[in-house]
């Protein structure tokens, strides 16, 4: 069984993408943004960093190394 990426948000992070969390109303995707230098304004006009933070290595990989 396949579950679309709403669901699986949902079951993971508890994050309910098919309802707003103001009315409860069905939401819908309007578009989806890709392009880097766009989300990075998108992030700052938010007052967030352009960047995401670095990915930590993986914890299995740091237990090897010790």
């Amino acid at each position: 069984m396949r579950l679309s990426w709403a669901k699986l948000l949902k079951r993971v992070f508890e994050i309910d993408m098919e309802h707003c969390p103001n009315c409860g109303g069905d939401l819908k995707i309007i578009a989806a943004i890709l392009e880097a230098p766009v989300i990075e304004r998108i992030r700052m006009h938010l007052g967030l960093q352009a960047r995401a933070p670095p990915r930590a290595p993986a914890r299995g990989q740091a237990l090897q190394a010790a």
